[in-house]
């Protein structure tokens, strides 16, 4: 069960993770910032798929969920291997971005059939899969990339998507039907929250290139607020809503929301895109390949980051999520700092990628799993869909800030992303102080 719930959670990272090496070739035959704005709509669909599809599980079973979305992100792939313009490869990313749940799923399954030590564990090597395939999928990547350019990742990846389908048919047990929820899914919620977090999210993507007051933005905009404002009245009255306001309100939620949207658009901003742009740069950057960025700039963190996260789950659960979640915050803020410092510096950002990669084990560990243990025991599905909607809101939000920010690749670019970086890691901190575990998380303490 866990090697199959590994596999689906490989095949959507393998889709966020192999590019990275191959920004510049998909610019080339694209068009300028295709990759970020590939990036952005992404992680949009992963987040809009985590806040709806993961509560639909509650009520129609998680293993139903997960085959029928390893189907979608298939078909998607499909779209990226033949499509030639980028609109037609945009929508191939959104439904390869909709995978995003196999997260948490994996979590929710594994919650319902694991305990103790063991669901510490396999958090940790869940979590390390975020990061890519001990940093093998990104050296892969490169290699590719220089030989037989972008499309072949996704040939790659669409070989797995159907494998990591195949194998969740078999190996996952049948969903439970005393487990299923016996309401109906709220709908009329879901559409809503999709056009507040689509709204949103095109505004803050688009603002720099269009204008803040465009016409079509404050479009997008009104209409995201107006969805939220008509998101808030609708889950007041409905009998099972999406979300239940007064809970995502409470200590026990909004703060988690907050640190993993913070995190994604400061922390992974640095791993994924700010370093393989500066490696990449020819003018003052590395100038490297996209398989020696992926070499030395991705692999090693990814490896530190699959060595360490499966301690840190275990560790997580003797001594408290919570206290391990804030520590590896502090850590990745330090280290952020020092890559501020030392962007530039070819030797020095080779090394600090390794502490990179282990201080964001240390976060992301127990945030991946907070989303399922902090969650309303007769909803267990609900925080977890926020919380790993978060994820690409952050994602999101950070592809777009930081594009604008880097703008062309210069000195005075690359540094104040990276400080703007560490600045966005602090306020993850200081939410992550202000957030309440629940009493039985605390058991061991």
């Amino acid at each position: 069960m866990v090697a199959a719930l590994s596999l689906s959670v490989t095949s959507f990272t393998l889709n966020a993770t192999m590019l990275g090496p191959a920004i510049r070739d998909i610019n080339t035959h694209l068009g300028p910032h295709a990759y970020a704005s590939m990036s952005a709509y992404f992680y949009l669909a992963g987040a809009i798929a985590n806040v709806v599809l993961i509560r639909w599980s509650d009520f129609v079973g998680r293993k139903r969920v997960l085959v029928g979305i390893l189907f979608l992100v298939c078909v998607g792939t499909l779209l990226c291997i033949l499509g030639t313009s980028l609109p037609v490869v945009m929508v191939g990313r959104v439904l390869q971005g909709s995978a995003n749940i196999a997260y948490g799923l994996a979590f929710l399954i594994m919650r319902e059939h694991l305990g103790g030590a063991a669901f510490g564990v396999c958090c940790g090597v869940i979590s390390a899969i975020s990061a890519g395939v001990a940093g093998v999928d990104a050296l892969l990547a490169g290699f590719m990339v220089d030989h037989f350019g972008y499309r072949s990742i996704f040939v790659l990846t669409l070989v797995f998507g159907i494998v990591a389908a195949a194998l969740c048919c078999l190996a996952i047990p049948a969903d439970e039907r005393d487990r299923a929820n016996p309401g109906r899914m709220d709908w009329a919620g879901a559409v809503l929250i999709a056009l507040t977090v689509a709204g949103l999210d095109l505004y803050v993507s688009n603002g720099d290139q269009m204008g803040w007051a465009s016409p079509l933005l404050l479009v997008s905009i009104g209409t995201a607020g107006a969805a939220f404002v008509g998101l808030v009245m609708v889950e007041k009255r409905v009998a099972q809503p999406l979300i239940h306001i007064d809970q995502m309100a409470s200590r026990h939620a909004w703060p988690l929301i907050a640190v993993t949207i913070l995190c994604f658009a400061s922390f992974m901003v640095v791993f994924n895109y700010i370093v393989p742009s500066i490696a990449e740069n020819d003018r003052i950057g590395f100038a490297a390949s996209g398989q020696l960025t992926a070499l030395l700039f991705i692999t090693p963190g990814a490896l530190s980051q699959l060595v360490v996260a499966p301690l840190i789950g275990r560790l997580s659960a003797k001594i408290g999520f919570v206290t391990v979640l804030r520590a590896g915050l502090v850590a990745a803020v330090a280290v952020t700092a020092l890559v501020a410092v030392f962007a530039l510096d070819k030797t020095m950002v080779i090394v600090l990628m390794v502490a990179v990669g282990a201080s964001l084990a240390v976060a992301l560990t127990p945030l991946s799993a907070l989303g399922v243990l902090q969650a309303p025991p007769d909803e267990p599905g609900s925080l977890p869909g926020i919380a790993n909607a978060s994820y690409g809101i952050g994602s999101s939000l950070g592809f777009a800030w930081a594009v604008t920010v880097v703008g062309a690749g210069t000195e005075a670019g690359y540094h104040s992303a990276l400080w703007i970086c560490v600045g966005i890691g602090i306020l993850a901190v200081i939410a992550s102080l202000i957030l309440k575990p629940r009493q039985y998380l605390q058991d061991g303490r």
